[in-house]
């Protein structure tokens, strides 16, 4: 197969294509053709050495993918010629990827191999901190930071249909302004006027909750457009790994702050989070209530470019590698 190769070579983190024998799929899994892959910033840290995958996960970068069953599971629905879409821990910038059965989820006929393959990682990731961790109920209010990347435009989307109003945020005002195609009406624009701005929004209240994609020095203000008992859930880090945080702030006004991870979860407790974002986002997926921003596509023989345009920043979307 080919495949972005595993690298010791971390200065500078340039992903190199070559080949590698095909993936031999274990107990509980199938193989798939990857047709698309999603890339993330936590394909750019492993590149770096600073997110090793988890043990029992391939060292090939690629947390999500899209493609057709090639090998499957007797008894099970995932047949060959079935398309798929896959959260993985690994091993999805390939042409071929082992994918345990529980991570799967079929990929409605109205959308691409490239559209599915921008959904599993955003839309998981989504999932998860806006509902597991961050306990979002119908009627509260969002704030989404980044919202116009590839996670955070899922995020925006996916708060909609959770019954909450949202607002997003991020550093580029027309960027932003396209996310009302998305049915998002409230943008602000991310900086010192932040938590003014949601207050304002907000009629002087703050949001219940903030899903933050940057982290840095940007927290402060996100912490600040919390209302009284909000909750802060920091997935992402782009903004940096530090930055102040005024705990007073966190004390007078009973601040929930609450760090998380998906990569690192048990297969076992990833089964159960696809099976119930599964059976909430497949009908909206299929009727378009949800769908994926792509903002480019890009061959994997030119790896390099995509990783290299993730890191510039400034799409609108995801950024998918293509394997045909």
């Amino acid at each position: 197969m080919r495949a972005i190769l595993p690298t010791t070579d971390f200065h500078p983190p340039i992903p190199r294509v070559g080949d590698l024998p095909d993936p031999a799929p274990g107990q509980g899994e199938v193989l798939v053709a990857v047709e698309a892959a999603g890339i993330n910033h936590a394909d750019l840290h492993q590149l770096r050495g600073a997110y090793p995958p988890p043990p029992g996960e391939s060292d090939v970068p690629g947390l999500e993918c899209a493609g057709v069953v090639l090998e499957g599971e007797m008894g099970s629905p995932w047949q060959p010629g079935v398309r798929v879409m896959a959260l993985l821990g690994g091993g999805g910038h390939a042409t071929r990827v082992a994918i345990p059965t529980g991570q799967l989820m079929p990929l409605p006929d109205n959308l691409s191999f490239v559209e599915g393959g921008a959904i599993p990682e955003a839309a998981l990731t989504a999932w998860v901190n806006l509902v597991v961790e961050g306990g979002l109920q119908a009627g509260e209010t969002v704030l989404v930071t980044g919202a116009t990347g590839g996670m955070g435009s899922f995020a925006v989307q996916l708060a909609r249909e959770l019954g909450a109003r949202v607002l997003a945020a991020g550093r580029s005002r027309e960027r932003l302004e396209l996310l009302r195609g998305l049915g998002i009406e409230e943008v602000c624009l991310e900086g010192a006027n932040l938590p003014g701005q949601v207050r304002e929004a907000t009629g002087g209240r703050g949001v219940d909750l903030v899903l933050d994609f940057t982290g840095g020095p940007e927290t402060a203000g996100h912490l600040a457009a919390l209302a009284p008992r909000g909750r802060l859930v920091v997935v992402g880090l782009v903004g940096g790994r530090r930055g102040e945080v005024d705990f007073g702030l966190v004390l007078s006004h009973r601040l929930h702050v609450i760090g998380s991870v998906l990569r690192a979860r048990p297969r076992e407790e990833k089964a159960r989070l696809v099976a119930d974002f599964a059976a909430f986002a497949l009908p909206r997926l299929r009727d378009g209530r949800l769908r994926p921003v792509v903002d480019r596509v890009i061959p994997l023989e030119r790896a390099a470019e995509a990783y290299q345009a993730l890191e510039r920043g400034g799409a609108f979307g995801k950024i998918v590698l293509s394997m045909v």
